[in-house]
């Protein structure tokens, strides 16, 4: 599987994720409130410090992990509030504005980021003319390796 899929996964993994979360939020189901703050439980995190490590650029993955503590720490909070009745801020904090969403979208921007970068590289990667066998022959004699082959 390429990046883009693996990537389209993760997408769907958090978007079930933030499913069953607001789904327990309004009742509908039971959920782990323990597991909403960390990181490595849900099957996002766990791609992201496996495959997303693997597949990614170390600059963005870095920046998708970071942003990713950020949605499950708001989502600790979420919990927190609920638990000490604290209705109105979990209501703002859920709104379309409010940070659970802003930063959903953040994520999802970043993975979608992520895909266009690997498409990019490829395009350009595709485009760059081969190289030229006398430019092959002098690196060989100065001892360097040979630009490498698209």
């Amino acid at each position: 599987m390429g990046m883009r899929e693996e990537i389209d996964a993760a997408l769907q993994a958090h978007a079930a994720w933030r499913t069953r979360f607001k789904d327990y939020l309004s009742g509908r189901t039971a959920f782990d409130t323990e597991l909403a703050g960390v990181t490595d439980q849900c099957a996002f995190g766990r791609w992201l410090a496996s495959e997303g490590y693997r597949l990614m650029p170390s600059e963005i993955h870095g920046q998708i992990q970071e942003v990713h503590a950020e949605f499950h720490r708001v989502a600790g909070e979420i919990v927190r509030k609920i638990k000490e009745k604290r209705f109105d801020e979990v209501r703002q904090d859920l709104s379309a504005e409010g940070p659970f969403n802003q930063t959903s979208a953040r994520l999802s921007d970043l993975l979608h980021k992520a895909s266009l970068r690997e498409k990019g590289a490829a395009a350009v990667a595709a485009a760059a003319p081969p190289a030229e066998p006398a430019a092959q022959g002098q690196a060989e004699s100065e001892g360097t390796p040979p630009p490498a082959a698209a």
